[in-house]
């Protein structure tokens, strides 16, 4: 059995509209048990009063199907974390249809006449809302989107790639989406259509530096270092003191074949001191030894490299880079047995 939360909204003694991200909803009943109607249609639920929780069984559906929702449901945490409902797709599509509107106020209006006949123009007016909903660009493109969801939740990142896509096509103005399409679609190699969703988004949101760092990684993994360098150079002066920059930077330089520069800019180091040597300040040594090794200082090199493999003796080819620069150092002899 699935628990929930929920918003409730008491429109009349033991009548309530409840609303969440699937739609609209109405309910009679009291505290512990009630009966309504809502976007998957009639149903009973029992909830634990003063918790918010509850659990919710919907009439004529079979036992499977509610155990495969409530599995959903728990399992929500274990979704791909930055993959969000996008924000434009989550405002209430009710301002949108005047006619499910009317049928609210409608309902409203007749509490003070006749409350079951309110109770009937209500759950009527939210099924011809969440059925127009469903059947609308906005609608559709929610529908995309939970099975874009599931599909990379199962680790089908080509589903999941079409499912958001399509989220896309259906709803243009899903501005705060494109990042997260731009991300699966540079993990698919396909780095021309991240670009693509990179640069309208940043059109819309020109200051959201993440976002605008990995579109010029991006163009790093097209090999376009100059363009890289381009970007990363109109980020404000703080973030360009961020070790992900720094290295990134640096690493253009080396692939330009020049160490001299990648060094001016990796010397300079991170801002914040980093006692701990994670995958960020590895990689920083690893360019910042690489770039010294280019540039024939070989001591320095044999240096930043030493750091590493006290740390990782097995990081990339560090224990091979060791021996090599050690047979052209002669006072290094046995730094690695």
């Amino acid at each position: 059995m699935g628990w929930r939360l929920r918003k409730s909204i008491k429109i009349a003694k033991g009548v309530r509209l409840n609303v969440s991200k699937s739609g609209l909803g109405l309910s009679v009943g009291g505290k512990g048990f009630r009966v309504g109607v809502g976007p998957k249609g009639a149903y009973t639920s029992t909830s634990i009063p003063g918790t918010g929780l509850y659990s919710i069984n919907y009439l004529g559906k079979t036992k499977s199907a509610n155990s495969y929702e409530s599995t959903v449901h728990e399992n929500t945490k274990q979704y791909y974390e930055n993959i969000q409902m996008p924000r434009e797709l989550s405002k209430k599509f009710v301002k949108d249809d005047p006619i499910g509107g009317l049928g609210i106020i409608a309902a409203i209006v007749l509490l003070f006449i006749s409350w079951p006949l309110a109770f009937i123009v209500g759950i009527l007016s939210c099924i011809w809302i969440n059925k127009k909903e469903k059947a609308s660009p906005h609608g559709q493109a929610k529908e995309f989107f939970i099975k874009g969801k599931t599909a990379y939740r199962n680790g089908d990142y080509q589903k999941a790639l079409e499912c958001f896509s399509k989220v896309i096509e259906l709803c243009p103005d899903t501005y705060s989406f494109y990042p997260e399409v731009a991300f699966l679609y540079r993990m698919a190699g396909k780095l021309q259509e991240a670009i693509n969703l990179f640069e309208k988004y940043l059109e819309v949101y020109p200051e959201d530096h993440i976002v605008k760092l990995n579109y010029g990684i991006t163009y790093g993994h097209l090999g376009d270092y100059e363009k890289l360098i381009e970007i990363l150079q109109t980020l404000p002066v703080d973030v360009k003191q961020e070790l992900p920059v720094i290295n990134a930077m640096g690493y253009a330089y080396l692939a330009l074949n020049k160490p001299e520069l990648a060094i001016e800019i990796l010397e300079k180091g991170p801002v914040r001191s980093r006692k701990i040597m994670d995958e960020q300040m590895k990689n920083f040594r690893y360019l910042l030894g690489t770039a010294y090794k280019e540039n024939g200082d070989t001591a320095k090199a044999i240096k930043e490299f030493q750091k590493i493999y006290a740390e990782d003796a097995n990081y990339n080819d560090v224990k091979d880079i060791l021996q090599e620069l050690s047979m052209k150092k002669r006072t290094y002899p046995k730094l690695i047995k």
